[in-house]
């Protein structure tokens, strides 16, 4: 089974794919989707481009993406409103199923602490997934956080947050 995991930002997007195969989670590949144009149309385009050749490069069975959070600016919650909903879409055009998670959820799965900083899920990410030979950015340790808790949760078939067809 591979999964993806989403990290969104309108700025700089998190992409992790991970493999499970035979109860043990394998890194498959991860990038930061830098959206640097001015338009938010454009970005937005950019952004269904690069997720569309993603998911045609991969076999992918399930998403996960992190629910967003009440900040202090509702422009930037907007913002990245709208960004989920591409995703979405892109998910709905491929036919797959989208489970979400608290951060809060995400961070005591990987850390075993809920309240646990960036750099503690960055450096238990390359611990889990042994990764050495790439140096990971905060997005994409964040979506490869989002996808392993995915992961460790797919034996909850019929769990709250899980959007299935």
């Amino acid at each position: 089974m591979v999964i993806v995991g989403f990290d969104p930002g309108s700025i700089s997007f998190g992409v992790g794919l991970l493999k499970v195969d035979k109860g043990k989670i394998h890194f498959l590949h991860s990038e930061e989707i830098k959206l640097n144009q001015v338009d938010f149309y454009l970005k937005m385009e950019c952004l269904w481009r690069r997720l569309g050749d993603i998911y045609s490069g991969y076999a992918i069975d399930r998403a996960a993406i992190e629910e967003g959070f009440l900040g202090k600016n509702p422009n930037s919650m907007n913002i990245v409103a709208r960004v989920r909903g591409v995703v979405l879409g892109s998910l709905i055009h491929q036919q797959i199923p989208l489970g979400t998670y608290s951060p809060r959820e995400v961070k005591l799965a990987i850390t075993g602490n809920g309240n646990a900083a960036k750099s503690q899920v960055l450096r238990m990410i390359q611990i889990l997934l042994d990764i050495k030979q790439k140096n990971l950015g905060n997005d994409e340790s964040d979506a490869l956080a989002v996808a392993y808790c995915h992961a460790l949760h797919m034996n909850h078939k019929h769990k709250r947050n899980d959007i299935s067809h």
